[in-house]
């Protein structure tokens, strides 16, 4: 048991799932990265292994909810396989830096009630590769999470790469003090 004078600063117990460990952890209080602030609802899109459909899935539920009114975001996060650019059709399109040192992500439509952040927009060919190790996967979605405006959204889907991996960690390490998480859809 911690020392009383310490336990403050810890939420309670919060249920950590992994693949091989179910548990309970304490983890400090902290800051919701200000770019997702003004989001809603955030979903992960998560599975075991590659190619069940995780993307496909991801479009849908984008789509579905861009149908009944809401204004969505996705947020790729598979950065050895970004595929949402190829999946709405906006491979011609790049991110750009803001006036205030974050990056707008691009739009599906004129009303800009989708919006996608992509490595995949950053990369000049769909067929070009990123390989990277750990601390440059982890620096890259921290500023994925951290730098793009998003502005007020309903939902986020965060579309992850297959299994459990860098990407994932870095995932969670910045979303742990997050209140707008509200599930994840396994595929």
């Amino acid at each position: 048991m911690l020392p009383q004078s310490k336990e403050s600063r810890f939420k309670q117990p919060s249920a950590f799932y992994h693949s091989s460990f179910v548990g309970t952890i304490m983890v400090e209080e902290g800051e919701i990265p200000t770019s997702l602030q003004k989001v809603k609802h955030v979903l992960l899109i998560l599975s075991g292994k590659g190619g069940v459909g995780k993307s496909s899935v991801t479009t849908q539920l984008a789509l579905t909810l861009l149908n009944r009114g809401f204004k969505v975001g996705i947020l790729d996060i598979d950065l050895t396989g970004p595929s949402m650019p190829r999946m709405f059709g906006l491979e011609d399109k790049k991110l750009y830096q803001s006036t205030s040192n974050g990056w707008i992500p691009a739009f599906y439509d004129s009303t800009k009630q989708l919006s996608v952040c992509s490595i995949g927009f950053l990369l000049n060919d769909r067929g070009n590769s990123i390989v990277w190790r750990g601390p440059k996967k982890t620096g890259m979605i921290r500023q994925f999470l951290k730098d793009v405006q998003w502005g007020e959204l309903d939902y986020l889907l965060v579309d992850t790469p297959p299994g459990t991996s860098d990407e994932h960690i870095a995932l969670a390490e910045e979303i742990r003090y997050c209140n707008n998480i509200d599930g994840a859809v396994i595929v």
